[in-house]
């Protein structure tokens, strides 16, 4: 996003202008609160998607927005958004795989057909038949399985990332985080906040606080900033275990306890 000599916020890609508070731009509809993208480097704005629930503008890979400037991101759900990325991607190749397959079987079941007009049933037919078709058949089923196998590493891998993010947020909090402001900096719905701070309560990383305005929130059991020159290391070294155990824990059960990020309920 740029300022123009009157103040006006123009578009940083077309140069339009762009309405007040707005995020993405009305001309060319490039989102405005651009980062670097895990995948490709490239600083770039991202889109809703679906499945990936946020994918980057420009190599479609899933993303964790983060709109507020000030969190500092670990870094430890990039892994993770790689491995959502590369499921996705082998999912894809299997299922033209077994697309391609069905083709051909279909293929050559049509010209089995024809050859049994023409040369009538027999034995040898039958059999070349059978040779042919029956290989191409499983490979086709075999490679649909694999497809929706890796399918379901999708889901698993984008929780365990949003997760993650989530805790960076939390921790570098200076007040109780509440899920309007989880919401906002994460820029999905209340109710998908109120599940990651579920998630992040029950990983140990937040605990229920009041604040003294009297609003109920979450403040993080470790927070984030300067600490003691004796003390920094060991500080760092709790962080990292911390942060390990809660991606770890969120990796595998949320396929029943699931923090999903649908953008469609903002």
């Amino acid at each position: 996003m740029s300022e123009t000599s009157s103040g006006a916020a123009r578009c940083r890609v077309c140069a339009a202008a762009l309405a007040p508070g707005g995020d993405r731009c009305p001309q060319c509809g490039a989102d405005q609160r651009a980062e670097a993208c895990p995948h490709c480097g490239g600083v770039a704005g991202v889109s809703a998607h679906p499945e990936l629930r946020f994918r980057c503008d420009v190599c479609g890979g899933p993303r964790v927005p983060v709109a507020d400037a000030r969190v500092k991101r670990s870094g430890r759900e990039v892994p993770l958004l790689q491995k959502a990325r590369a499921a996705a991607s082998a999912r894809s190749v299997w299922r033209a795989a077994g697309i391609a397959a069905s083709a051909l079987f279909g293929f050559e079941l049509l010209l089995f057909a024809v050859l049994l007009l023409i040369l009538s049933a027999s034995v040898g037919l039958f059999t070349a038949g059978l040779l042919t078709m029956a290989p191409v058949a499983v490979f086709a089923l075999w490679a649909f399985r694999r497809a929706k196998s890796r399918g379901q590493d999708v889901a698993p891998a984008l929780d365990a990332a949003w997760v993650s993010v989530a805790s960076d947020v939390a921790r570098q909090t200076e007040r109780p985080l509440t899920a309007g402001g989880l919401a906002s900096t994460l820029r999905i719905g209340e109710s998908q906040a109120e599940e990651l701070l579920a998630l992040l309560e029950v990983n140990d990383v937040v605990r229920g606080a009041v604040s003294p305005a009297g609003e109920f929130g979450y403040a993080p059991k470790l927070r984030v900033g300067a600490a003691p020159a004796g003390e920094t290391e060991a500080a760092a070294h709790a962080l990292a275990e911390e942060e390990a155990f809660a991606a770890g824990q969120a990796a595998e059960p949320l396929a029943q306890r699931t923090a999903h990020v649908d953008p469609t309920k903002r």
